[in-house]
């Protein structure tokens, strides 16, 4: 699957769920780092953020709609308590979405009842009370507890004088899943973290992080010895699910190790650490006022410092202590976090401040500015964590009850700073409306917005003011907007060039954008580039110069970046679009941001006319023929017979694809399907009744009987979501190809070319390369079709997981996962090298999910080996797979070895990325189809890419003799066995035509199939061969 900063989404079977699935589970779909932990029985009384927040407590019930009242047979929800006799008026109502309705409603799972789990999701109203609206995560935390009171000290402690304690050194090397007894003394605050967290440190000085949930009971500076069971959070190691503990007299003496920036190691995990003179960076702040900051020390090392406002410092408290350029010693918990040393201090007496920075503006003192002088001309403001009173403004959008957006009544006229920005109220409640003249008074703040687990790296921050007195002067007119494409215009290709370097909106789309950063903005006359996800709709103006493609989409280019692509963050998010719909009309909101990207705020309200284009889902222009071979490629998307997971509609949708829509090829490589069972972790590997779902559903929809081989993979080592076991696979038709007759591989057993054939019938590519880890091995197939043996190879690389947003903080951007995709596809490309080696004539198609397109260096490598990529080769108008971000893209690709060139025809058939599922999308990939007509030997020719030409100094050329942009791709069959398409039956593509390529003065010598007329002696004596030899063969069988 392609994944680009994005999270899986899977459910629990219908089996028992086990002691282990409940101590692994946690579903993720939207991970938030640093949500904030609020205690069960304060949440309450809370002010709603509209945050990300996590809260522990116990699975009660369901309740009924008003929440009111317990009602068994509700999926939609869950009632969390602080024990098992909360009524129901007073339990926080959690709202369940999928896929995480499907694995943890209550009706369904009984088990879970009485279980203690940590619930992550949006601080929000729901059911007329403080709640989480929609979770977005689920950690069962104790897989043990049951429908009883929660434990307490007094009904956990054991006094037995048998336990033996391990030390906390040789525990953290331990196997994680296993129970351990550990001694030590408490060295932090408890539950300043939540959970009624603590850390402890051991008589051998290492450390480690205690998290039992429940409170037991503990102060700092207590030992104790408890029982509990070894795993990790976010890279930290901990002790959960307690059992058992009780207070020692032992004596533990724990130092505090003074140490530098650069000497910070693991060793020291879960200690207290003290460094000196660190120099202070912008403190930011979110709205539960947890601070994070870095510091830098005297070489320029530095490192990420976080203070919880659980600790009881708020970044109120902090900031009158300390600031931005103060020169500190610092002591704190030495702490780990996604793979990041993180320091974390919990008492104001850890910040020593050495040195007080020279600042124009004191802290605590206040003065009148505008929101240009706030904003500045730079992504950070210069009046970061200064007290100011902001007059004559005006609100433009009203985001939720505590958080609103205002706008100067009179700008300052400097295109580089924004005249807009957002307020804050926290608690403070104000009632205002668009179109208020309001004052505010507050501190600035450079807030961390929404977005992935590691957003505290990647992210760009918001300004905002929290606010701490609104005065509603009076009324008056909202700006007018800056209209996109005509007032303003977005930097064309370019995002970024100067490193972050100089803040040159004129240039930089990525400082544009920050220049209006809060101001209300229009998009004229929007078109829609592609589907609504996540309350998002991409659209370009009107005025928009870029080129759009068959169904009214932007592809990705590899010669410049889309900057023109602007994302609707909509209010509420329920409109049905694809690509090619459009808008007449304004759309205006203010700009913020989220999930590395700048957006537009949109109330739905107030979106103008929606229009719905001419773009259908596709039917394949490739017809049927008995004597070429087709071959499909097919990412379904996490498909398993848990139909739980995957619903019964999505499995009709794919069988009617393969079906209707492809004309149901011979074979059909299948990426993404999972074990019988999906995301249940219990060691099921076996994938045949997933497949048996599909062959079924097929068949029912008038296809062929199809016959499903793979290899299932060891237990967890393929990547994916744990327990899935997320594999490639085949569908053929037994009626029209065989498998060839040798013995198919282990999960292990590496295939190999043998005089020109492979030596397994099914086998995968070296797969105990340690490359391999935690990826989807490659699968090579040998099928037999007329008597030619075909070798498809079906892949699924790494996904784009790590790669830095385009708009991120990190820039120049960097693309880590390619690194991974790189070396596989070395592996892959000496395959198939080899084998070319040993017979040259061999018919080699390569198919998959690549999550890459088909300009990078991943294909470039793949082509080394004798291959030849199709869809470089397609039109460039139609040459797209896959919707992310506003951009068509082509991660799934089709190679085939090059004496084939010559012999194809190939369509990208567009069913699922341009539509919602209202459309009757089944996946989040199209699917690929290749015929071809393998019967015939042919020499291996160069392959030639009509429209990637590199000149003398490496510029891509998608040029013509004639200098004119080509887009007539070939599609490599004769025309002759093509029947013509009529523009009836295709909508939104029709000139995706099928050509032919005809020799060239590069390619003479290049082979083509007979077309018409004057070829027609030629066809009759070629026929007239085949079946003299065929005589012979038969004759010389019978002597």
């Amino acid at each position: 699957m392609k994944i680009r900063n994005r999270s899986l989404f899977y459910t629990v079977g219908s089996v028992a769920v086990t002691a282990g699935l409940l101590l692994s589970l946690a579903t993720s779909p939207i991970p938030s780092v640093h949500a904030t932990e609020v205690a069960i029985e304060n949440y309450p009384s809370l002010a709603i953020t509209k945050s990300e927040v996590t809260i522990q407590g116990y699975l009660i019930a369901p309740l009924n709609s008003s929440g009111t009242a317990f009602d068994a047979a509700n999926k939609t929800n869950l009632a969390l308590g602080a024990s098992m006799d909360t009524a129901a008026a007073d339990t926080i109502p959690i709202q369940l979405k999928e896929p995480l309705r499907s694995q943890f409603n209550l009706v369904d799972h009984p088990e879970l009842v009485g279980k203690l789990v940590r619930i992550t999701g949006t601080s929000d109203t729901y059911m007329k009370r403080a709640g989480i609206k929609p979770a977005t995560a689920i950690e069962i935390v104790d897989s043990s507890s049951t429908n009883v009171q929660p434990p307490t000290s007094e009904n956990t402690t054991t006094e037995s004088s048998d336990l033996v304690s391990t030390p906390i050194a040789t525990v953290r090397s331990g196997a994680q899943g296993t129970e351990y007894t550990v001694s030590g003394k408490i060295i932090s605050l408890v539950n300043g973290w939540g959970g009624n967290g603590f850390y402890l440190q051991g008589s051998d000085g290492a450390g480690i992080y205690i998290y039992p949930g429940a409170a037991l009971g503990y102060q700092p500076g207590d030992t104790v010895q408890l029982t509990g069971t070894l795993g990790e959070y976010k890279g930290e190691l901990q002790l959960t699910t307690v059992s058992n503990h009780k207070a020692i007299s032992e004596h533990f003496n724990t130092p505090i190790t003074e140490t530098n920036i650069a000497q910070l190691a693991t060793q020291a995990q879960a200690t207290l650490v003290s460094l000196k003179n660190l120099t202070v960076g912008d403190i930011q702040s979110d709205s539960y006022q947890n601070s994070t900051f870095t510091v830098t020390d005297s070489e320029g090392q530095t490192v990420d410092v976080r203070l919880d406002s659980r600790t009881g410092i708020k970044t109120a408290d902090l900031l009158n202590h300390v600031n931005k350029g103060d020169k500190i010693n610092l002591t704190a918990i030495l702490s780990t976090y996604n793979g990041k040393i993180q320091l974390k201090p919990f008492d104001l007496s850890h910040f020593e401040v050495v040195e007080k920075a020279t600042t124009e503006t004191a802290p605590g003192k206040t003065e009148t500015v505008t929101v240009g002088h706030i904003q500045g001309a730079s992504h950070q403001s210069p009046l970061v964590n200064q007290s100011v009173i902001l007059k004559n403004v005006v609100v433009t959008y009203v985001t939720s009850a505590n958080n609103f957006y205002v706008q100067d009544v009179t700008p300052d006229g400097d295109v580089k700073t924004s005249d807009g920005i957002n307020i804050f109220t926290d608690k403070l409640k104000t009632n205002v409306k668009v179109g208020d003249l309001v004052t505010i008074a507050g501190r600035v703040e450079e807030y961390l917005g929404k977005g992935y687990t590691e957003r505290g790296e990647t992210d760009l921050t918001i300004t905002q003011i929290r606010a701490t007195e609104v005065t509603v002067d009076g009324t008056a007119p909202v700006p007018s907007p800056i209209v996109l494409g005509l007032d303003r215009t977005i930097p064309a290709d370019i995002i970024d060039n100067d490193g972050l370097a100089q803040f040159d909106p004129e240039q930089d789309a990525l400082d544009f954008w920050e220049s209006v950063e809060g101001m209300v903005v229009a998009v004229d006359d929007a078109k829609i580039l592609g589907p609504l996800k996540n309350k998002e709709i991409y659209v370009t103006p009107a005025t928009s110069q870029l080129p759009l493609n068959n169904v009214g989409g932007v592809n990705l280019r590899p010669e410049g970046n889309n900057t023109n692509i602007i994302p609707l963050l909509l209010k509420n998010g329920k409109q049905i679009v694809k690509s090619g719909d459009y808008f007449t009309g304004r759309i205006a909101g203010p700009v913020t941001y989220s999930y590395t990207n700048y957006k537009v705020y949109v109330d739905d309200s107030t979106l103008p006319t929606l229009h719905e284009g001419a773009t259908k889902p596709e039917t394949t222009t490739i017809i049927p023929n008995d004597d070429k071979l087709t071959i499909a490629s097919y990412n379904i998307e996490n498909f398993s017979a848990d139909s739980k997971s995957t619903s019964d509609a999505k499995v009709q949708r794919i069988a009617k694809s393969f079906v209707s829509d492809l004309h149901s090829p011979d074979i059909i490589g299948l990426i993404e399907v999972q074990d019988n069972n999906g995301a249940t972790n219990d060691g099921t590997t076996d994938a045949s009744k997933s497949a048996e779902r599909l062959i079924a559903a097929i068949q029912a929809a008038g296809g062929p009987t199809y016959t499903y081989v793979d290899i299932a993979p060891e237990n967890n080592k393929d990547g994916g979501q744990e327990g899935g076991n997320i594999r490639v696979g085949f569908l053929y038709n037994s009626k029209r190809v065989s498998l060839s007759d040798k013995p198919i591989g282990t999960a292990t057993q590496a295939v190999a070319w043998e005089n020109g054939e492979l030596n397994l019938s099914l086998g995968r590519i070296d797969p105990t390369n340690p490359a391999w880890a935690a990826v989807r091995k490659t699968l090579a197939a040998e099928f037999v079709f007329k008597g030619e043996k075909v070798v498809v190879l079906a892949n699924h690389l790494n996904s784009k997981r790590g790669d830095n947003g385009l708009y991120g903080k990190i820039q120049p951007v960097s693309f880590k996962s390619e690194e991974k995709r790189h070396i596989l596809a070395q592996i892959i490309a000496d395959f198939t090298k080899a084998g070319l080696a040993q017979n040259p004539n061999a018919n080699i198609v390569m198919l998959g999910d690549f999550n890459d397109y088909e300009f990078t260096k991943t294909i470039e490598i793949l082509e080394t080996g004798g291959m030849a990529n199709l869809v470089s080769r397609h039109d460039a108008s139609d040459r797209f797979s896959y919707f992310y971000n506003g951009n068509n893209q082509s991660l799934d690709n089709m190679l085939v070895s090059t004496n084939l060139l010559d012999r194809y025809a190939f369509d990208m058939v567009h069913v699922n990325s341009a539509f919602m599922e209202e459309h009757g999308r089944a996946s989040d990939h199209d699917p690929l189809l290749v015929q071809l007509d393998v019967t015939k030997a042919q020499e291996p020719t160069q392959p030639e890419p009509s429209d990637k030409q590199t000149d003398d100094s490496g510029t891509v050329n998608n040029s013509d003799d004639n200098g004119t942009t080509s887009n007539n791709k070939p599609t490599n069959l004769s025309t002759s066995n093509q029947t013509a398409v009529n523009a009836d039956d295709r909508s939104a593509a029709t000139d995706k035509g099928q050509t032919t390529v005809t020799p060239t003065a590069n390619n003479s010598q290049k082979k083509i199939l007979p077309k018409t007329g004057e070829e027609t002696s030629f066809v009759l004596i070629t026929i007239g061969l085949v079946i003299l030899s065929a005589c012979l063969v038969k004759k010389q069988k019978e002597s």
